[in-house]
């Protein structure tokens, strides 16, 4: 990767994760976790996307609990703790697609990311239903579906974001791009 300012990372997380509070806002449960993954995966250094899917779920939780009532009680927990394992296997699973992309197309490493991320961020779901007895109609192909274009808009939409960003020095450029000046 080229040259980055010293905050980059951190101003491009805090912008990642404002987004993450407008999705949990805006979507409730429904949070583009496999978007937010996949982008981190392609903009952060490692470390800093595994902490970026933490606080991206941490405020998910916090906006979910203090301002859209979710129930208090072990199974509304037990989702949570599902649905952290799952944004962290969103990211993990990306960072590997791109390990294994290294000298591809920067397309290809795009559209893998955001692929592998979603398998990823999905299958964790439906383990966990299978261990938390979560219903059949979650996981219909209307609602599959669903789920799978509301991250794909908004891995388009925090895409866009990141060209701006990149080219304004606030973000860093898509891993294995040259830094847009």
């Amino acid at each position: 990767m080229s040259e980055q300012a010293p905050n980059q990372s951190l101003i491009w997380m805090i912008v990642l994760v404002a987004a993450a509070i407008l999705f949990s806002l805006a979507l409730a449960c429904g949070m583009p976790f496999a978007a937010l993954g996949a982008l981190a995966a392609l903009t952060l250094p490692k470390r800093d996307a595994i902490v970026f899917a933490g606080l991206g779920w941490l405020a998910n939780q916090v906006i979910g609990f203090g301002f859209l009532a979710y129930p208090l009680d072990a199974m509304t927990f037990a989702w949570g703790i599902a649905l952290c394992m799952s944004a962290f296997g969103a990211v993990v699973v990306a960072e590997r697609a791109q390990d294994l992309l290294a000298g591809s197309n920067s397309l290809v490493r795009t559209a893998a990311a955001f692929l592998t991320a979603w398998a990823a961020q999905q299958g964790v779901v439906f383990i966990a239903s299978l261990v938390l007895g979560g219903t059949e109609s979650a996981f219909t192909a209307s609602v599959i579906w669903f789920i799978f274009w509301t991250n794909a808009l908004a891995f388009v939409v925090l895409l866009c974001l990141q060209s701006v960003g990149a080219r304004i020095g606030l973000a860093h450029s898509l891993k294995g791009q040259p830094a847009i000046r």
